[in-house]
């Protein structure tokens, strides 16, 4: 045993000898290790695309003294699906114009020695953000009679970018009608809506094209002739019904919820497409998947969606009355249609406005709600609007999200209506300037206590490029008095002649 352990011990001195001897034919150096200090990378980054420059001066220590054998690299890993990296930089000290899709980033410094091939590295977290990501949409139109859309952006400080749609890749629109900024499970985009047709843009850069036509949306492209979005209205993310070309669609399936299938104006068993009001009714505060139209040949209404068995899901089904409600009014009422109301007043009310042709006017009220797993629709009261000033002039109409005020527009005029106190009050008169929008806010200011709303005037003094005005207004909720009040520092001039606005919240 000795023996072998004096063999061992020999064959390691020869072995350590060996090497010693061997010295000469190899060139050592001493591990010169690099250390990136934590300063510009100890805070996160919120940057704006086109906006900010970003930049870092980083410290490297050296152990051995600085070395000139060093390659760098910023890399910045988006924190969203699939992880993509984006190179922007290869020197030293980064300074880089911001030009990033909106996302949350992990910022790598990479460092390289290229003599011993050890990598070094540091991280910081950035989140990238562009001009585009929130605020107000506006569509109108120029002096041309062209559609343009202009944005309120506040992304950053508050501000209005103009003409969003000229380097988009869409053609030269006309006669514009609506926007839609849609959130739904498959297709996130921005449908711009004209007399000239419907198309859909992305919402990182609003680009789109022939292509992104909203033709291509339909199982049969040509079903429609001009495919003009006229309204639509969303329950859950994916559940909708929307007026196009005058023609009625609902498709309540979330997997296919960016499709539109067959018109849904007709009744069960038969194809023959009745008309219909140009304004859909549905519950924006409960998750009821039943929206309601007026059927204009018949006079009455109707309702598509639901989601109880043999619910009219692609076709309208008539709301029976029955002997208790009966005496509150009739479903089938005989008079021609105005407009269609939905507000986040108490449990979610709906309205309808008729009039009988001979001067009279009257708002519907109904409830739509969900119970017992079942969607059903519930009368609440029939009013005569005799004592609302100009309502036969008006053009458009919102309700109040607090009080039972009805709030419309005509002309150079603001009114407010109250329906159950039967009080009318003249809110603003904008003299020369006319009122080209009015757009209640039901869906982004809904915590307790919002009831605001948009108005939209244009100067005819200005080109119809910058005549436009866009102002909030809040509702009082004073039980006394009709108080309606200009929000301060909501108001954005320099607009287009607006015709519509869609809220973008990323």
């Amino acid at each position: 045993m000795k023996k072998e352990i004096g063999l061992l011990a020999l064959l390691a001195i020869c072995l350590c000898t060996g090497c010693y001897d061997d010295k000469g034919n190899y060139d050592y150096h001493e591990f010169n290790e690099i250390t990136i200090e934590d300063s510009g990378f100890d805070t996160a980054y919120i940057l704006t695309s086109f906006v900010d420059t970003l930049k870092i001066s980083p410290k490297l220590n050296f152990k051995l003294g600085e070395s000139k054998n060093l390659t760098f690299e910023w890399v910045a890993r988006s924190n969203g699906i699939n992880f993509p990296e984006y190179p922007i930089g290869n020197e030293r000290d980064l300074v880089y114009p911001v030009t990033l899709p909106t996302e949350t980033y992990t910022l790598f410094f990479k460092v390289k020695d290229t003599l011993n091939t050890m990598e070094y590295s540091n991280a910081t977290v950035m989140q990238v953000q562009d001009l585009l990501t929130s605020g107000w949409v506006v569509l109108g139109e120029n002096s041309n009679g062209e559609a343009q859309m202009d944005m309120i952006t506040f992304s950053v400080d508050t501000m209005v970018l103009k003409d969003i749609l000229h380097d988009s890749g869409l053609p030269v629109l006309r006669n514009p009608e609506k926007v839609w900024v849609v959130d739904n499970y498959t297709n996130n985009m921005i449908h711009v809506s004209t007399g000239d047709g419907t198309y859909r843009l992305t919402r990182d850069d609003f680009k789109g094209g022939d292509h992104t036509h909203l033709k291509y949306n339909f199982f049969d492209p040509g079903l429609l002739e001009h495919y003009v979005l006229q309204d639509v209205a969303q329950v859950s993310g994916y559940n909708r019904a929307a007026i196009i070309d005058n023609t009625l669609f609902h498709n309540g399936f979330l997997i296919s919820s960016a499709v539109f299938q067959n018109p849904a104006n007709h009744y069960q068993g038969s194809y023959d497409l009745f008309t219909i009001g140009n304004k859909i009714a549905y519950n924006p505060k409960g998750m009821v998947f039943m929206y309601v139209v007026y059927n204009n040949d018949e006079k009455r209404f109707v309702y598509t969606g639901g989601r109880a068995y043999a619910s009219p899901a692609g076709y309208c089904d008539t709301l029976k009355d029955t002997r208790d409600d009966i005496g509150i009014f009739s479903w089938k009422t005989g008079l021609d249609y105005v407009t269609n109301i939905s507000s986040r007043f108490l449990d979610g009310y709906s309205y309808t406005i008729l009039t009988d042709g001979a001067g009279d006017y009257y708002l519907y009220s109904y409830l739509l709600k969900y119970e017992w797993g079942m969607d059903k629709m519930v009368k609440n009261k029939r009013y005569l609007l005799d004592k609302a000033t100009d309502i036969d002039k008006a053009k458009f109409f919102g309700a109040s999200a607090q009080r039972s005020y009805l709030i419309y527009a005509t002309g150079s005029k603001l009114y407010t209506y109250d329906y159950i106190a039967e009080k009318v009050k003249l809110i603003e008169d904008f003299g020369d300037q006319e009122i080209t929008l009015l757009h209640y806010d039901i869906l982004i200011d809904t915590r307790a206590g919002d009831d605001f709303f948009y108005v939209g005037t244009y100067d005819p003094s200005k080109p119809k490029e910058t005549g436009g005005t866009l102002t909030r207004y809040k509702v009082v909720n004073d039980p006394n008095n009709i108080i309606i009040e200009e929000v301060p520092g909501f108001s954005w001039s320099g607009l287009c002649k607006i015709k519509s606005i869609d809220f973008k919240r990323y």
